[in-house]
């Protein structure tokens, strides 16, 4: 599978358009600042992903309206969009900058034709992205974005941030119900198990590890954080997402802070996450 190589001053960064424009490795200073997985395959051994034209679960796959999705192998849900399942194609590129481009046809796993790209900028010690969803139907498309890296988490690493409510899950990771619940000022993420999404969140979230930091900023539109780390694993998920979990379905319930958008015809939503480390 084709790697496209980027480099600036100190950092590396290596991507799979192919692998749904997965991001495989960012090195800065020797140091991998994302976690991938190298003894999985294809997008399940990467380190980041593109959430598009959804994040998270639609659950069972029953979009409002529509036939039933297309469930993500081995989910009774559909899962992440569609993005990170499909193969992505350049549209520009140089030593430190790709731009890749990705159009949807209509069918099982959403219903709507679309066109996404994804930006990469990669700085001396900073790495952003930037992805876009156009509705290419001739109708209303409910749309949200999202960017899934996994970072690495040990016993020393430390997550400092801020939000102001968090919805709690059910055991097949659906929302079960909302609660209003402040941010602690610091978290030790070495003993924390979560897979919930936060609402309020400030935009802002910063990973302390021994010898240095890395700071997570997103785009306002990203209004809830979605973290994400299973019990004695070796990373976490820390997800800026447009809107929350199965949100398709609990706007119809009455959620009304959902964060879904609903694109017309020709309409572009957009989001960017920056990652900057330093010392």
């Amino acid at each position: 599978m084709e790697a496209i190589q980027l480099q600036c001053g100190d950092s590396t960064l290596t991507v799979f358009p192919a692998i749904g424009a997965a991001i495989g490795d960012w090195r800065w200073r020797q140091r991998s600042l994302l976690q991938a997985f190298p003894g999985n395959t294809g997008v399940d051994a990467i380190a980041c992903f593109p959430l598009v034209p959804f994040a998270n679960r639609i659950a069972l796959g029953l979009l409002p309206g529509e036939p039933a999705l297309t469930p993500h192998v081995g989910e009774a849900h559909s899962l992440h969009g569609v993005g990170w399942q499909r193969p992505w194609h350049v549209l520009e590129r140089n030593a430190a900058h790709l731009v890749l481009g990705l159009r949807h046809a209509a069918g099982p796993a959403w219903p709507f034709d679309f066109s996404a790209t994804l930006t990469i900028a990669l700085g001396g010690s900073w790495l952003m992205q930037t992805l876009t969803v156009t509705n290419l139907a001739g109708r209303a498309m409910p749309a949200g974005l999202g960017f899934h890296p996994f970072f690495p988490a040990g016993a020393d690493t430390v997550l400092s941030t801020g939000w102001d409510g968090v919805w709690d899950v059910s055991d097949d990771h659906l929302p079960l119900g909302f609660r209003a619940q402040l941010a602690p000022d610091d978290i030790a993420v070495g003993g924390w198990r979560v897979n919930n999404c936060f609402t309020g969140w400030c935009g802002r979230a910063l990973l302390s590890y021994p010898g240095y930091k890395l700071l997570i900023s997103a785009d306002p539109a990203c209004g809830y954080l979605q973290c994400y780390r299973p019990a004695d694993s070796g990373f976490i998920a820390i997800e800026p997402v447009t809107h929350i979990p199965n949100a398709h379905q609990l706007r119809g319930d009455g959620v009304s802070a959902h964060g879904l958008r609903d694109l017309q015809p020709g309409a572009t939503l957009s989001a960017w996450m920056t990652l900057q480390a330093s010392l």
